[in-house]
């Protein structure tokens, strides 16, 4: 499969000796309901190519070994260890293992539309990026192996969240500033911490104005937004692993009282608190 983009086709070809493992589950939206998630490692041989003209779907695909070329901007780039593909819903893609290379091994993640992948809306250009990506790949491996053996749900689920973590931050890094580094590292060491922007600004060593550009720049939002939008995420996690009352959740994350909580959960994921436990409740306790 080569050319320009002009030259590519629908086509999904594993080729001989190709090995692959993949597990189809969901993934919870920002509004509440689901989008599905492919996920998978492959150790890609001869023959190996495909392309997607108008897919419906984002994709994060990384390199572990040998290497293959990838669409991005019209032209064949080289895939090596380290790097990521990242591919947004609605753009032609492609990507195929590199003539005596030997054997491409690569780990990803499907995600469709509506999940809203950060850094990768609708439209998005493809990109090429170094990552580090260890977390990533012992998660796909967790959540294929558990598939392929218990299968238990309450596991599966554990290990889903470990692999959408890893695809977040990923996508966090590679959009990232050291200054914006600095501060969510602060914000989630204390994130139920009393956070103003006076003091956002001096953990991230900018004045206040300056801070406000940077996020409007990687998060298309304000500081104080985004710190709600990081306590919210946190909410879920805590929600979907743990019974603890809504009281001391409020108060872990930083809210006057379980209301005040309720009401900015509803606002980030479209419906309350117990009614988001209730549908995705994987176990465990406050303990």
């Amino acid at each position: 499969m080569r050319g320009s983009v002009k030259d590519i086709c629908e086509i999904h070809e594993l080729g001989p000796g190709t090995q692959e493992w993949m597990v189809a589950g969901e993934r919870v939206t920002s509004a509440g309901g689901k989008c599905p998630r492919f996920t998978g490692y492959t150790v890609a041989g001869r023959g190996y190519r495909f392309g997607r003209l108008t897919p419906r779907f984002a994709q994060v695909l990384v390199t572990e070994s040998g290497e293959g070329l990838v669409l991005v901007d019209g032209e064949w780039r080289t895939c090596p260890a380290g790097y990521a593909y990242l591919t947004a819903p609605r753009v032609t893609s492609a990507y195929h293992i590199k003539p005596g290379s030997g054997a491409w091994r690569l780990h990803w993640s499907i995600y469709g539309e509506e999940c809203l992948l950060p850094s990768l809306p609708p439209g998005a250009p493809s990109r090429l990026v170094p990552v580090e990506a260890t977390s990533f790949r012992h998660a796909v491996e967790g959540y294929c192996h558990e598939k392929g053996s218990r299968a238990d749900p309450g596991v599966l689920g554990l290990w889903a969240a470990l692999v959408d973590h890893a695809v977040w931050r990923m996508l966090d890094a590679e959009q990232g500033d050291p200054r914006l580094d600095r501060l969510w590292l602060a914000v989630r060491q204390d994130i139920g911490g009393t956070w103003t922007l006076r003091r956002m600004a001096r953990e991230a060593g900018s004045s206040e104005e300056s801070l406000r550009r940077l996020c409007q720049k990687h998060f298309k939002r304000a500081p104080m937004a985004q710190l709600a939008r990081m306590r919210m995420h946190a909410a879920a996690d805590f929600l979907r692993h743990s019974d603890e009352k809504f009281d001391a959740l409020a108060a872990r994350l930083g809210y006057s009282d379980a209301f005040a909580f309720s009401t900015a959960f509803r606002r980030e994921w479209g419906l309350p608190p117990s009614r988001y436990r209730e549908r995705n409740f994987l176990g465990g306790s406050s303990g």
